[in-house]
């Protein structure tokens, strides 16, 4: 087996192993009080038939994803490389949508249950978001993100004469250069601005982050907010510099096989890092060691929320709320402010994709 094919074979098999994490365990890491998005009373986690959806969930997305996984990988060895990712690609959808149609299973299971059994929930909420909590990392220190940006500017202001007509643009998943583009300003500027685009984006979701309403524990949802904010500054932080090498790596000053392990490393920190918020922190802080503080207001929320997944409700000021299914935060669409959230998402992405062709 050659370098190339085994290299791809690796990333491949640890992109399905990530895939498979964020996934099938979900049901393990989310708060105690809510099962597929549903509301239930933390004294039932521990139900018989809670406990067998949960198990049955897990096996299940593990089985699907270890066959459409190992299976679209391998096709490595005797396809042809794009034909190859495509096969990737549809393995991958189909194993969301699997496990999807199993979630949905699972949570009418849920459902049925709670309206039988006719549970009185008392899910928490604390709904004052007045001011931005002090726990997230403050604005100003987002302003580190320049020194990555100014990294690649510098390089390229002084490599740039010595450069080549012809530039690399793209490389495949083995590392090799396939698009070139002619040499220009505006080629090497393409980089910095989607560094720009980028730093902006990381620090609007930090502040979204410090405003989100808090739910059943004032501690534990600060607590949570503080570990999200740094995790994602670490992450803004080393996507920046990951950019920088991309930068550095199109002016020859990095090789294209370091620039691949590079790739590698900063994936496997962020699989890594993951499987500590899951396992020690848990969604909403739920796997934290913290004592419960003074009680909210006992609501039953689980008509703003759409599948389990979606959150609208006009009468919460929050921008952003503790995800019910997965780690995490997401939008309230019910605040106006969302949809200024979803255009400047539309923007980030396309500007990240038509930059390079625009300054080519």
């Amino acid at each position: 087996m050659s370098e190339n094919l085994s290299y791809i074979i690796g990333i491949m098999g640890f992109s399905w192993v990530l895939i498979l994490f964020a996934t099938a365990f979900t049901p393990y890491f989310i708060q105690k009080n809510i099962c597929f998005g549903i509301s239930i009373p933390v004294s039932e986690y521990n139900d018989p038939k809670i406990k067998l959806l949960r198990r049955n969930y897990c096996i299940s997305c593990l089985v699907i994803g270890l066959v459409l996984g190992i299976g679209s990988t391998i096709c490595y060895i005797w396809m042809p490389e794009e034909r190859a990712v495509w096969l990737q690609l549809s393995g991958i959808f189909l194993y969301l949508a699997a496990s999807t149609f199993i979630y949905f299973f699972a949570r009418s299971e849920i459902k049925a249950i709670k309206q039988e059994r006719d549970w009185e929930i008392d899910t928490e909420t604390v709904t004052n978001t007045s001011e931005k909590s002090d726990k997230t990392i403050g604005t100003a220190w987002y302003l580190f993100y320049l020194v990555p940006i100014a990294i690649a500017v510098i390089a390229a202001v002084f490599k740039y004469p010595s450069l080549p007509g012809q530039i690399p643009m793209h490389y495949n998943l083995a590392g090799e250069v396939d698009r070139y583009a002619a040499k220009s300003i505006g080629t090497f500027a393409v980089m910095p601005l989607i560094q720009s685009f980028t730093g902006l984006l990381f620090a609007g979701i930090n502040f979204g982050i410090g405003t989100s309403r808090n739910q059943r524990n004032h501690r534990r949802t600060q607590a949570f907010q503080s570990i999200m904010s740094i995790f994602l500054y670490a992450v803004g932080f080393m996507v920046m510099l990951l950019f920088t090498c991309i930068q550095l790596t199109m002016l020859s000053i990095i090789n294209e096989k370091l620039m691949m392990v590079l790739l590698f490393a900063f994936f496997a920190v962020i699989f890594l890092s993951c499987i500590y918020l899951g396992v020690k922190v848990g969604q909403g802080g739920s796997r934290l060691d913290i004592r419960d503080d003074a009680t909210g207001n006992k609501v039953d929320d689980d008509r703003y929320w759409m599948g389990g997944f979606l959150y609208c409700n006009k009468e919460d000021p929050s921008l952003f709320v503790e995800k019910r299914f997965g780690i995490g935060y997401t939008l309230n669409f019910g605040n106006p402010k969302s949809l200024i959230a979803i255009a400047a998402l539309v923007v980030f992405i396309l500007a990240t994709t038509v930059l390079p062709f625009l300054l080519e």
